[in-house]
Parts: structure tokens; C-alpha cells; sequence
């Protein structure tokens, strides 16, 4: 049996990485690497714990290496992920012509963008909806 290398306590690299099957570059056929850099997981999971801290009410600040949400994170993080990734793709692309037909093996930026906005909103929701529990928790306390 392997042995996880995750942590259960907060969402790491590898957690991310695992989820998004960038985890082995082999299995990457067309880039045969990784195709996010620990720089930028962390970058990811901080703006996504930004968004959490920036957003009213504010109900105490947190790390990313400290959110206690982490399923939340995962999907915060991931969307921040496909953002960059659908900006490289953007930056990259071109239209070239091969004998016997076209290429444009970076057009996929659209993609990215929109599986990136289906993640962002789905995490922009939950954080309404918690932090308006929180808040109304905090507010009304516990009368004995």
C-alpha cells in the first residue's frame, strides 16, 4: 500500500496536483511535464485565500498554508490555476499552416477560461453563503 504524502490539515502541492492529474509528466503526453509550477500552486492558492480575506464581512484573515477550508481551496485554487494556465495558452497561440492541413496546438485558452469560471463561481458562492453563516452565528451567539 503507498503511503499518502498529502497533509490533513491543509492543502499541499501534491494535493493539488493529484487533483488536476498534474502530478507525473509522463502523463502529460503533449508537454511531457508538469504543467504548473510550484510558484505558481502557491500564487493560485494565495489569491484564493485573497479573495476569502478581501471579501466582506471580514472575519479574520488566513494563509494559505492555514485555510481551514479545504475543499474550498482546492476548488478557489484550481480555478486560479486554469486562469494562468488559459493566459499562457492565450500568449502562446498561433495559426500555422503544415502540408495537408492547419495547426494550433496552444488554442486552448477558452477552454481553460471557461472551466476556470465555472470553478470561480462555484467558490465565489461559497463564500457568500459561509460567511454570511459565520456572520449570522457570530451575530445572534448562544443566549443560556
Amino acid at each position: 500500500m503507498i503511503t499518502p504524502q498529502g497533509n490533513d490539515q491543509y492543502i499541499t502541492e501534491l494535493d493539488v496536483r493529484i487533483w488536476l492529474r498534474d502530478n507525473d509528466p509522463s502523463a502529460n503526453e503533449l508537454i511531457d511535464d508538469v504543467e504548473f509550477s510550484p510558484e505558481e500552486i502557491r500564487t493560485a492558492m494565495t489569491l484564493a485565500v485573497d479573495k476569502w480575506n478581501d471579501t466582506p464581512p471580514y472575519l479574520g484573515a488566513y494563509e494559505y498554508d492555514k485555510f481551514p477550508f479545504r475543499s474550498a481551496l482546492l476548488t478557489g485554487t484550481t480555478a486560479n490555476l486554469l486562469f494562468i494556465a488559459a493566459n499562457r495558452y492565450r500568449r502562446n497561440k498561433l495559426n500555422y499552416n503544415v502540408p495537408g492541413g492547419a495547426v494550433n496546438d496552444k488554442a486552448r485558452d477558452a477552454d481553460y477560461d471557461s472551466a476556470g469560471e465555472r470553478l470561480s463561481a462555484k467558490y465565489d458562492k461559497w463564500i457568500q453563503h459561509n460567511k454570511r453563516a459565520i456572520n449570522m452565528d457570530n451575530g445572534f451567539g448562544i443566549i443560556t
